[in-house]
């Protein structure tokens, strides 16, 4: 796991999921959505991550990812903008917009917002959680 992604301590047992790899310049403005868990308990989101796996080139920081509960949805991780010239393997902590649980059943879904076709880049989301009652 990269250092700069800070997790909690204690004896939670974290899990993770991770969305599709998102091409970072499918269209200025442009959207995608990726339903990434859907639990069957109740879960508290942790931590969550931009992971490059693709170096990016140009100006990618008009692009941003969020993860929210609904499409387009916000309530877990605000809207974050992708980094300019990132290695791949390198990662962008997302700060959590709330770490209040989330009901079973309850979709979890990553939007991408894409730049112009001129720059390069490919990342995916990683969301770390709990579940509740294991």
């Amino acid at each position: 796991m990269p250092s700069d992604l800070h997790i909690p301590h204690g004896d939670m047992q974290l899990k993770v999921t991770r969305s599709k790899a998102f091409n970072l310049d499918n269209g200025a403005g442009a959207t995608l959505d990726d339903c990434i868990l859907r639990h069957t308990k109740a879960i508290q989101p942790v931590a969550a991550q931009i992971v490059y796996s693709d170096a990016t080139t140009g100006t990618v920081a008009g692009g941003n990812a969020k993860i929210g509960t609904t499409v387009a949805g916000a309530e877990v991780v605000a809207a974050t903008a992708y980094e300019n010239t990132k290695a791949v393997g390198t990662a962008t902590a997302l700060t959590l917009a709330s770490m209040a649980v989330i009901p079973a059943g309850t979709p979890i879904i990553v939007r991408h917002t894409g730049v112009a076709v001129t720059q390069a880049g490919e990342a995916y989301v990683e969301f770390f959680y709990r579940v509740l009652g294991d």
